[in-house]
């Protein structure tokens, strides 16, 4: 814990117990091992790390191929320090020439450089600050989404410009926090005032891509000096990532449709003979936690090598399904399936978290995926609340908490999704869970009935808890939309409401 306790003092908030011991559970296996069945081509311009980027990798899969915690015991221990709201990811450099890496992180209010055990290196404190940027979901998601390069340099959006940080001194990993280079998007692409930057990722030839929150899709490259754009069109909002394949496509859903633009090389194109192309789904206003219209989920990318592959959203239904759309060509002869808006839809499941009477659904995270195997959390509250910060806040109290895990698999002979197994026990309320291809677990944050905040772990296959472990027991804890990642050494971390957190077993 780092001088935890004397702060909370300090600012009034009345912790009992900031960690509480979770239950020991003794596996009787072997240490876990790195396994590489269906993980996505290497993006060799991402750092080679444990997680580079939002979502982990371009597919933005949150599954990793690295071991994540098989127990808690005596000697498992959970750290904490502080920092403001708006934490999503916690980038891991590669390997610097000591052996060691660092984490990247950037809240509303700064971007920040720590050591494995989240000790602060450095600090950077964003500009144009204002109590609207610091409190606001709205402003605070141009930032959220970031990557590190294969040159440890950390990028990060904030409004209409793209900021490239570094060392000064190469290859010392303790060294300050320097701008290296800032991108700005020329005023004459840019369609509102209001408009910012929402997702980032890499190309696999090394650009960055991005996608703006009034629809405009572009391509930089990394020395800032080449940029190419299109626009989506009038009326298209973006409120989450972005996801890229091998092949050139980048993958972007707004309010209205899902899109695959196209990088030629030389151009952004959705036009099918270039290998674009655009579907509509099912769309809904923002309700509960949900930040944006239309699906609440980054798209992910789904199969690999000869396997059939998809781009996978929730949609904005009342009753929220889980959709996919064919990445490449339509096979041919496929016909549309009953009740969607487009052919390309290979498959529209209604998402019911086990309850067979469901009218409603909803989530806001992406899902989470790991060959043609997908989860989904769920984020409907037990009341309606419209407030996305109330939300986010309520979502850690028990009785209003949402509960529910759902997996669903894709059946490549029949071409037919369904689900596997529900959860209606766990709750992970807000947060976006992660998947270890090694434990063959899934890890997220979640809350429980005495109202601590934990890390939980649940079996791949079966959806059967593992284990739950308590680490804290403030609102501070809360996940606040925070991914939960596996880094190094089989530890888990996450962004927190004023802070961030490490599991270490």
């Amino acid at each position: 814990m780092k001088s935890a306790l004397p702060l909370l003092s300090s600012v009034g908030v009345m912790v009992a117990e900031l960690l509480l011991p979770g239950p020991s559970f003794a596996l009787g296996s072997e240490p876990a091992v790195a396994t590489f069945d269906n993980e996505p081509a290497m993006n060799s311009f991402l750092a080679d790390s444990p997680w580079p980027m939002t979502h982990r990798n371009p597919y933005c899969q949150a599954s990793s191929p690295y071991p994540g915690p098989q127990e808690v015991g005596p000697l498992t221990d959970a750290e904490f320090n502080w920092g403001m709201p708006g934490l999503i990811t916690i980038a891991i450099s590669g390997v610097y020439p000591d052996g060691g890496r660092v984490l990247w992180g950037s809240s509303a209010t700064s971007v920040f450089k720590a050591d494995r055990s989240l000790n602060y290196i450095d600090t950077w404190t964003k500009e144009d600050l204002s109590v609207f940027s610091i409190l606001s979901t709205d402003s605070s998601i141009s930032g959220a989404y970031t990557l590190i390069d294969c040159d440890n340099i950390f990028y990060m959006p904030r409004f209409t410009k793209l900021f490239a940080f570094g060392d000064p001194v190469e290859g010392d990993r303790y060294s300050k926090i320097e701008i290296k280079q800032v991108f700005e998007i020329p005023q004459g692409r840019l369609s509102d005032p209001a408009e910012k930057i929402i997702g980032l990722s890499m190309t696999y030839d090394g650009l960055l891509a991005f996608a703006t929150s009034h629809g405009l899709v572009g391509v930089v490259s990394r020395s800032f000096d080449a940029a190419y754009y299109y626009h989506l069109g009038a009326d298209e909002e973006i409120s989450n990532a972005i996801a890229c394949d091998e092949n050139g496509g980048i993958y972007v859903v707004t309010n209205i449709a899902m899109y695959r633009v196209q990088w030629t090389g030389t151009a952004l194109t959705i036009e099918a003979s270039k290998g674009g192309w655009r579907a509509a789904y099912e769309t809904g206003e923002p309700t509960g936690i949900r930040i944006g219209a239309g699906s609440g989920a980054t798209p992910t990318l789904m199969g690999t090598g000869d396997q059939d592959k998809f781009v996978v959203i929730t949609d904005g239904q009342e009753l929220m399904h889980l959709v996919l759309f064919w990445r490449d060509e339509i096979p041919l002869g496929w016909q549309q399936i009953p009740g969607t808006k487009d052919r390309r839809i290979a498959a529209q499941v209604p998402v019911m978290f086990g309850d067979l009477q469901a009218t409603d659904s909803l989530s806001e995270q992406s899902v989470c995926v790991r060959g043609y195997d997908a989860l989904v959390v769920n984020n409907q509250l037990n009341i309606p609340l419209d407030n996305q910060a109330i939300g986010i806040l309520a979502s850690g109290i028990s009785l209003l908490a949402p509960y529910g895990v759902e997996k669903f698999s894709w059946d490549p002979s029949a071409q037919t999704m369904s689900s596997v197994w529900a959860n209606q026990e766990v709750s992970m309320p807000n947060g976006v869970p992660c998947m270890s291809a090694a434990t063959n677990m899934i890890y997220g944050v979640g809350q429980d009935w005495l109202g601590a905040w934990t890390f939980e772990a649940l079996d791949w296959d079966t959806g059967a808890s593992v284990f739950s472990y308590q680490y804290g027991t403030s609102p501070i804890f809360n996940s606040a939309y925070a991914a939960t990642e596996i880094g190094a050494d089989s530890c888990l971390y996450s962004g927190t409401l004023f802070g961030m957190v490490q599991m270490t077993p």
